[in-house]
């Protein structure tokens, strides 16, 4: 019995278009600004959260990116410029993007190690009410930064540039993924 005597020769070639395209679906992600691809190229992607928690000093002039779903954001005016904090919920990311049928195309993981904050500027005459809704909770960021200090298990980070994603952008309900390295042992969750 050979391949002809399941599927008809005239079927094959759509199949395997098909195919193609749902593989051709997941991409590995961009940096959507130079600013962000210098950034990107610059970061160690293995450093996470507990890695800094369990040794900060081994990590502080390290460049993390840390994905993480906003929890709150305050607003400070100063006399030059607008700091915003923002306290994030850390989300495990894979750094691939799904550009198929789905709404979500940035699936980030229901798994993550913690808070973490960072604080941002903005110049005085920025578009405020435009960047409250963006740094708003529930919101996803994409925080490039070093650490800086831990307090309370709350990894503080200082950014050196941050890209938000609106809800509608992205899932954090459907992937359980867990970065390889935290499935070998010794893994330690917050807390632990």
């Amino acid at each position: 019995m050979n391949y002809t005597d399941i599927i008809p020769r005239f079927l094959l070639v759509p199949i395997i278009m098909i195919a193609l395209l749902v593989l051709s679906c997941v991409q590995s992600y961009m940096p959507q600004s130079n600013w962000e691809l210098q950034e990107y190229n610059g970061t160690d992607f293995r450093i996470l959260p507990n890695d800094v928690r369990t040794d900060l000093e081994a990590y502080k002039s390290s460049r993390i990116a840390w994905v993480g779903i906003i929890q709150e954001s305050e607003f400070y005016e100063n006399p030059d410029n607008y700091e915003v904090l923002l306290l994030m919920q850390h989300r495990y990311f894979d750094w691939q993007v799904d550009y198929s049928m789905t709404k979500s195309k940035y699936l980030v993981s229901a798994e993550g190690e913690g808070l973490f904050q960072t604080s941002w500027r903005l110049t005085k005459d920025a578009d405020l009410p435009y960047f409250m809704d963006r740094f708003s909770a529930g919101n996803l960021a994409i925080v490039y930064a070093t650490p800086d200090t831990v307090i309370n298990d709350v990894v503080l980070v200082k950014s050196r540039y941050i890209r938000i994603l609106d809800k509608s952008e992205f899932n954090a309900t459907e992937l359980n993924y867990i970065p390889e390295q935290r499935l070998k042992p010794p893994y330690k969750t917050p807390g632990n």
